[in-house]
C-alpha cells in the first residue's frame, strides 16, 4: 500500500506543474505555492498575472505559456463576490486542451461568492480538466479600518494548503460545475458594491515609483505616486497592492466616517469568526 503511494507521488513529481495567479498583495501566490508544494512541486513554472505587461503578454501567446505543463494551479482573491476583471479577463484566452487544473480563490472571511464557480466555469470552457477546488482566506482588504481575518493566511491554513496538493496529486475525475459551491450574502449577490479607493497622503509620498509598478492596472504616476486622471482613477479595482507595497505609508485604507460605519455593518461576522478553507474533490 505504502509503495503504491510512493510510486504515485512520483508520479506526479514528474509532471510540469505551472502556478497561474493574479495576487495583487501576495496573498494568493502564498496559497499557490502552499499547494504546489503539496504536489510535490519544487520548483513550479509561475505565470503572475498581477502586473498588466505580464497579463498583455500571455493574452498575445497564451498557448506558449501552457505548452510544457501538464497541471496548472490558477488562484485569485474574491472581491465582492466575482473574480476581478483583470483575472478574468485573462483566464478566459488560455486554452487547456485537456491538462488539468485545481482552481482557488481567497477572500476576506466573509464569503466567496460565486468567485470559486466563475473560475471554474471559465477553465472548463477553456478545455481544462479541473480536478479539485478550493476556497481559502486571506487578511481582508479592509482590515485597517475592522480587523477581519488579521495574519491569514496562517500556518494552518498553508499546512491546508499543501495537504490539498497532496490529497489532490493521483487524482483523475474531473469536477462538474455543478460540484463547486456559491457562497454569497445580500451584499455579494446584490452586484452593487464598489471598491474603497486608497488614499493619498502626499508628503509622505517619496516618488519612490514601487506603487506604479505594483499597481495591476497601471493607474499610478511613478513620479508622483498619484492618478493622473478621473478616468484612470475610476480604474481602480480597490486591490490596495499600492498600500501594501508603499514603505513610506503614503497610501493607506481610509474612509469617511460613514462609510466606515457602513463597511463594519457589512464585515461585523466575518470579524468575530473563523472560517475555515473549503477544498472540493470529486
Amino acid at each position: 500500500m505504502l509503495g503504491g503511494i510512493g510510486r504515485l507521488f512520483r508520479g506526479q513529481m514528474n509532471k510540469r506543474i505551472g502556478l497561474l495567479y493574479f495576487s495583487p498583495t501576495a496573498t494568493t501566490k502564498m496559497i499557490c505555492r502552499a499547494v504546489a508544494s503539496g504536489m510535490g512541486a519544487a520548483d513550479p513554472k509561475v505565470m503572475d498575472m498581477t502586473r498588466p505587461g505580464s497579463r498583455e503578454d500571455m493574452t498575445s501567446r497564451p498557448e506558449s505559456f501552457m505548452a510544457d505543463l501538464d497541471h496548472v494551479i490558477v488562484g485569485a482573491p474574491v472581491y465582492f463576490g466575482r473574480l476581478p476583471a483583470p483575472a478574468r479577463e485573462c483566464l478566459a484566452s488560455i486554452k487547456g486542451k485537456g491538462k488539468g487544473a485545481s482552481a482557488l480563490v481567497v477572500y476576506g472571511n466573509r464569503d466567496h461568492g460565486s468567485a470559486l464557480r466563475q473560475m471554474a466555469g471559465i477553465l472548463m470552457q477553456n478545455g481544462f480538466n479541473v480536478h479539485s477546488a478550493g476556497a481559502f482566506i486571506g487578511q481582508h482588504s479592509y482590515s485597517a479600518i475592522v480587523p477581519v481575518a488579521m495574519g491569514r493566511p496562517d500556518k494552518a491554513d498553508l499546512e491546508k494548503a499543501s495537504a490539498w496538493g497532496m490529497n489532490s496529486a493521483g487524482v483523475s475525475k474531473s469536477l462538474a460545475l455543478e460540484d463547486i459551491p456559491i457562497q454569497a450574502d445580500f451584499f455579494s449577490k446584490s452586484g452593487k458594491g464598489r471598491p474603497l479607493k486608497p488614499a493619498f497622503i502626499a508628503k509622505r509620498c517619496v516618488e519612490c515609483g514601487i506603487c506604479a509598478d505594483r499597481c495591476p492596472m497601471r493607474i499610478l504616476a511613478p513620479d508622483t505616486g498619484t492618478c493622473p486622471s478621473r478616468a484612470a482613477e475610476a480604474l481602480c479595482i480597490g486591490c490596495m497592492a499600492c498600500v501594501f507595497h508603499c514603505r513610506q505609508k503614503a497610501r493607506v485604507v481610509r474612509a469617511s466616517a460613514p462609510m466606515a460605519l457602513v463597511i463594519k455593518y457589512i464585515l461585523r461576522k466575518a470579524a468575530k469568526e473563523r472560517r475555515e478553507p473549503l477544498i472540493v474533490l470529486p
